[in-house]
């Protein structure tokens, strides 16, 4: 037969025979008006082909073409009311995908938004901290990247954990740097924060409960309204002249192409068919109605017991807030620290006490102290004062014996400088005496040369008396001339070189001399020069004298003054030597101490460290249970959240039971289809098993999983014996059997 189909629709030659068999199951959310077969078939279909007409069997195939026409009308039908099934799903998975998009598009935006203004909160941690801040700026995809969109990637995880660890790292600098609180507070703060963290846990619970009640209100309103139209339409087909039209209609088409038997079976499968589909419509509106009433009221009383847990959380975080800001006397006396300050305090008195009696004690020795230092600062300043008027005394002594030594001292060095200018007088004296002789030699042997001389110019003159008679001399007379005219030559020059030395000589001293006298008249002036300077020098020294007069005065007293400091010393440093010897009797008690000290404190540290490892120890196994705590904490959530769930999904499963608990009423009442019971028990034990294995996976018990199971199985068992019997009765009647089965969506309680 579905040959034969295929053969009709070649358009539709890659359907295959299953796809066909889907096609023909009419779907659960049609209509009555979408179920109702086609009153006339196809003016193209009406007369058989001719093949069938040649053949021996004529009319046994012409009621095999007509039965044929009557199936093919039926799948063209099933076909048409499929298509507009998928015309109606298409338009609401669009309505759904333009939401999702809408939502997708504002889930990314707030994302980014969060992203960049943790970044910014970063950037403000830094600053706070004293950091730098990183002067690369994230880049656009860096912010937020397409593929973090995606909940199951790891990229999202990494990106989650940097975050995560870059804001512990900024709050662990920024709180590092606070004072340590009291251990009270702290504990109340990790109990605020605990709190906290609950309120914000229930409110996210709350917000999802809430969006899925929206969710589930927006599907009531559309389950009622197609409840509403259902009614309408079920109204519509009860009405009698409806049913009277259809089997006027179903009557006519069917008497003009088959026998009066044949009509009689199709109008009686025709009103069957379209009544019991239409009571099944019914049903499953008012079965889906009721069980999103049922879910509705479920999560109502869920919201509830929620908004009261979180009422009653946030009542007890006030109290908490208002308890940590306003604390009383009585909450500060039962901490510990107040105790160990307590203890601290007495301790502290204590010791104010020992130390106010050792002050008393020192006070008194500091009293007598002091009287000893008064009576030794006199005795020692009449000392002083003796020993100043002694100094003093020598000290005039001195200054007049230095007075004298000074006279005498200028005394001596006057008579000192005149008996050297009267040596060098002398020696220039003595020195200018023997130029002198020895010019007065010179002079003389000039003087005796002189006379040889004059005595030759005697002879000459008596010879130039005679010119005449020395032309008249002979030779021997001439020669003789010639020898003493030689011999006053020579003289003559040896005359001239010691007259001209005595000549030089007497020239020189008269220069000397001349020098002598200009030396002694500059002399003069530079002593009269000298004598003014040094009288200047003298009313100076006069003055100079005065001064130090002064500064002698002043030195006395201040000598008088640092005798007083010298006492005075002398006493801070007997002082001063007492307080050392107190001292070093305190340093070796302190020492004492320290040593005792040492040791305790060696056992304090030794206590320290171990305490420091069993800390660590108590670190690591509070970490450990707080990791168990969380995951504990995820695992109750879920369980809970799957609680709800199965509570939901068993308030539809109750309405479902009581639906079926009615139908089987019915059935018993009709007592048919016994025989398929063994077959039905079979599939529902299949079906108890694979949903038991579901409902214990969410985390119910084992009680309420084997109720919620049997529940189910005893309406699978129902629903399926009431399809059975009426695809026997279909097929009993001559019609198609039917092949479709109930559909129960358990994805939410299978996880």
């Amino acid at each position: 037969m579905f040959r034969r189909l295929l053969r009709l629709y070649p358009a539709d030659r890659d359907m295959t025979l299953s796809d066909t068999t889907n096609l023909s199951v009419p779907s659960s959310r049609s209509t009555m008006d979408e179920r109702k077969r086609s009153i006339q078939p196809d003016s193209d279909d009406i007369y058989p082909s001719k093949r069938h007409q040649t053949s021996q069997n004529a009319p046994q195939m012409r009621m095999d073409s007509e039965k044929e026409k009557d199936v093919e009308s039926f799948q063209k039908d099933a076909i048409l009311r499929q298509m507009k099934e998928y015309k109606r799903e298409k338009a609401l998975y669009e309505s759904q995908v333009q939401d999702l998009s809408k939502r997708s598009q504002h889930h990314d935006d707030h994302l980014r938004i969060v992203d960049a203004w943790f970044t910014q909160l970063l950037d403000e941690i830094r600053i706070l901290v004293g950091d730098l801040v990183s002067d690369q700026e994230p880049e656009a995809g860096e912010l937020f990247n397409s593929s973090l969109l995606f909940e199951d990637n790891s990229l999202f995880d990494t990106h989650l954990k940097n975050r995560s660890s870059k804001i512990k790292a900024a709050i662990k600098d920024v709180f590092g740097r606070l004072p340590a609180a009291e251990p009270e507070v702290r504990s109340l703060q990790e109990r605020l924060a605990a709190l906290l963290a609950a309120e914000k846990a229930h409110l996210i619970e709350r917000q999802r409960i809430s969006g899925e009640c929206d969710q589930l209100s927006e599907r009531l309103e559309q389950a009622s309204y197609r409840y509403l139209l259902a009614e309408k339409k079920l109204d519509r087909a009860k009405s009698a002249q409806v049913q009277k039209l259809e089997r006027q209609a179903t009557m006519g088409g069917h008497s003009e192409s088959s026998s009066s038997s044949e009509k009689k079976s199709v109008k009686s499968e025709a009103a069957e068919t379209n009544g019991e589909v239409d009571g099944a419509v019914h049903a499953a509106a008012e079965t889906a109605r009721r069980e999103a009433l049922a879910a509705s009221e479920k999560r109502k009383l869920q919201m509830e017991q929620l908004e009261a847990e979180n009422k009653r959380l946030t009542e007890e975080l006030t109290s908490a807030k208002v308890r940590l800001t306003s604390l009383s006397d009585d909450d500060y006396a039962k901490t510990d620290l107040y105790k160990l300050l307590k203890s601290q305090h007495e301790e502290i008195i204590k010791r104010v006490n020992d130390l106010e009696a050792t002050n008393l004690q020192l006070r008194e020795e500091a009293q007598r102290l002091q009287a000893e230092r008064t009576s030794y600062r006199n005795n020692m300043e009449e000392e002083s004062q003796t020993n100043t008027t002694d100094l003093e005394t020598q000290l005039a002594r001195a200054e007049s014996d230095l007075a004298r030594i000074r006279n005498a001292r200028d005394e001596l060095s006057a008579e000192l400088s005149v008996r050297k200018g009267s040596q060098d007088q002398s020696q220039l004296a003595s020195d200018s005496v023997k130029e002198l002789a020895a010019a007065r030699e010179t002079r003389i042997a000039a003087l005796e040369s002189e006379v040889e001389r004059l005595k030759l110019q005697i002879g000459e003159s008596t010879a130039s008396s005679s010119n005449e008679a020395i032309e008249n001399m002979t030779i021997d007379e001439l020669k003789s001339q010639l020898k003493t005219l030689e011999n006053r030559h020579l003289l003559l020059n040896n005359e001239l070189p010691s007259m001209e030395a005595a000549w030089k000589k007497a020239k020189g001293l008269a220069e000397r001399k001349v020098s002598e006298i200009l030396e002694w008249e500059e002399q003069r002036t530079r002593i009269h020069a000298e004598k003014a300077k040094a009288d200047q020098k003298y009313f100076a020294a006069m003055k100079a004298k005065e001064a130090r007069e002064n500064e002698l005065r002043t030195l006395k007293a201040q000598n008088a003054k640092s005798s007083e400091i010298v006492t005075q010393l002398k006493d801070a440093e007997n002082n001063s030597r007492s307080l050392i010897i107190n001292l070093e009797k305190q340093i070796s008690e302190s020492k004492e101490s320290l040593t005792s000290l040492s040791q305790q404190n060696r056992t304090m540290q030794q206590k320290l460290s171990e305490g420091n490892l069993t800390l660590e120890k108590l670190r690591t196994q509070i970490t450990d249970m707080k990791k168990i705590v969380v995951s504990k904490d995820t695992a109750s959530s879920a369980a809970a959240a799957a609680k709800r769930q199965a509570e939901v999904e068993l308030e539809e499963v109750k309405v479902r039971l009581e639906d079926t608990k009615k139908s089987l009423d019915s059935m018993k009442r009709k007592g048919s289809g016994r025989e398929s019971e063994s077959d039905d028990w079979r599939l529902a034990e299949c079906e108890h098993e694979k949903y038991k294995t579901g409902f214990e996976s969410v985390g119910l018990s084992q009680r309420d999983a084997y109720r919620l199971v049997n529940e189910y199985v005893l309406a699978t068992y129902v629903d399926t014996h009431c399809e059975l019997g009426k695809n026997a009765g279909n097929a009993d009647d001559g019609g198609p059997p039917s092949t479709s089965r109930p559909y129960f969506s358990h994805s939410l309680l299978l996880g």
